[in-house]
């Protein structure tokens, strides 16, 4: 006997006189199964309205809201609507997740996508390759393809960006159309639009980046307040935190923290910064705390081809400009050393070093019309710095003006002596001659004598 066609017939009886209703009623701690001589395959328990199925819960594919969907109350919890005419495969878990309006034919469109969580790719149309995990995630998005969300309010304005990978609350929050960007941490890109290419890993990373392409911040805060600045790359918490300008990059914790429009900066360790917040192609190495570089080579090489070069003279300055120049004994008391920003000479080095003033190099090359030798940088008003290497062409051109005059003194040397050498020979011979005389007087005394 077929088990399972008694148990129907005995659920339809009760419903004789009302054929529209089905009712069964528990007692107490009672339970109502559906089974065979093999096993349970439905339990409800009247206690505490539990549900057990010992086999699989199997419905139909979504596509509309009335078929092959698990509700909460009356929103959609879990489906994986398809358009009829499109490849499906899509998962969404979660409060509204997905929507039944995906389009797209088979190969464009409204495919592969997976969402958790509440409103995850809620808008959705014809995007796909999408996964959204946690509240709000890429709940704006309906055309962008292969993107990753993950956290709450993740990518949450996107709609037609694609390629981006986000992963932490917010992340990517306001992301609208850029492409390619990798957010990694809380806020990471928080503020980017339309911004390609970017990659932020750390908290508030790139926060505040909108437009600005191929970036790459890696550290707490890093590149936190640019906007549209461009390739730029910080590495280190708060590196380049200020920056708004471009192909700058930074390599420590706290590099490049005045940097706002310089570009073209390289800054490398701990607190390294330029002359200056603004100011361009300079690149520097360590804070000012550093009291050496050091390398397996003595000098730096750089460009010096007689092809790059126009406008090729004699250089005018040498000596002359050399005789100028005050070197001097100091001790270091830097300003920045105090609070103030005013130096007491409580923090004086004890030991002396030697060099030269940038305001007196400075008066001799205005004083030469020489301000092309760039002794001085003056980017900061508040802080000169002199470049020593400069002088080099200036102090070779001295020491040859003083070996011509050497040359000199040595050719007017040699013919001096060749005339003092002749000045002798001549005194030799007034000697002799002086000798002969004298004799030939001493013999004409004698002879005038015996007469």
């Amino acid at each position: 006997m077929d088990f399972r066609k008694i148990i129907i017939l005995l659920l339809l009886l009760p419903a004789a006189a009302a054929a529209q209703h089905i009712t069964n009623t528990l007692g107490s701690f009672g339970e109502f199964k559906i089974k065979d001589a093999a096993g349970t395959y439905f339990t409800l328990t009247q206690n505490n309205g539990y549900i057990e199925l010992s086999k699989s819960l199997k419905l139909q594919e979504t596509t509309n809201l009335n078929t092959g969907v698990i509700y909460k109350g009356s929103s959609s919890f879990i489906h994986n609507y398809k358009n009829a005419s499109n490849m499906g495969n899509n998962t969404f878990v979660g409060i509204n997740s997905g929507n039944f309006t995906l389009g797209g034919g088979s190969y464009t469109g409204g495919s592969m996508n997976s969402g958790f969580g509440a409103n995850t790719l809620s808008s959705l149309t014809t995007g796909s390759w999408n996964t959204a995990l946690g509240y709000n995630c890429l709940n704006a998005n309906t055309s962008g393809n292969y993107n990753t969300a993950i956290g709450h309010f993740v990518m949450s304005f996107n709609t037609t960006g694609s390629f981006n990978l986000a992963i932490g609350g917010q992340t990517l929050y306001n992301n609208i159309s850029g492409v390619a960007n990798v957010g990694v941490g809380y806020y990471a890109l928080l503020n980017n639009i339309t911004g390609g290419s970017n990659t932020a890993l750390g908290t508030n990373a790139l926060e505040n980046n909108t437009s600005g392409s191929d970036n790459v911040a890696i550290g707490k805060s890093t590149l936190n307040l640019n906007e549209t600045g461009f390739r730029n790359t910080a590495v280190g918490t708060s590196s380049l935190s200020n920056s708004l300008g471009a192909y700058n990059t930074a390599l420590g914790y706290d590099a490049g923290t005045n940097v706002t429009t310089g570009t073209n900066l390289t800054l490398i360790g701990n607190n390294s910064e330029p002359s200056s917040g603004t100011t361009q192609n300079q690149v520097t190495l360590g804070n000012n705390s550093v009291t050496s570089l050091r390398c397996n080579v003595q000098t730096i090489t750089s460009l010096s081809d007689l092809r790059d070069k126009k406008n090729i003279v004699q250089l005018s300055l040498g000596l002359d400009f050399i005789m100028h120049l005050k070197p001097r004994q100091f001790n270091w008391d830097r300003r920045d050393w105090y609070e103030n920003n005013t130096s007491d000479g409580s923090k004086m080095e004890s030991e002396p070093t030697a060099g030269f003033i940038a305001q007196e190099l400075d008066s001799a090359q205005n004083k030469f019309d020489a301000e092309w030798l760039n002794l001085v940088l003056k980017d900061n008003p508040d802080k000169w710095e002199a470049t020593y290497g400069n002088l080099l062409p200036v102090v070779v051109k001295a020491v040859q003006e003083l070996k011509i005059e050497n040359d000199r003194l040595k050719e007017e040397n040699t013919v001096l002596a060749r005339e003092i050498e002749s000045l002798k020979n001549m005194e030799e011979r007034l000697a002799k001659l002086e000798y002969k005389l004298s004799k030939t007087e001493d013999t004409k005394e004698i002879k005038n004598a015996g007469k």
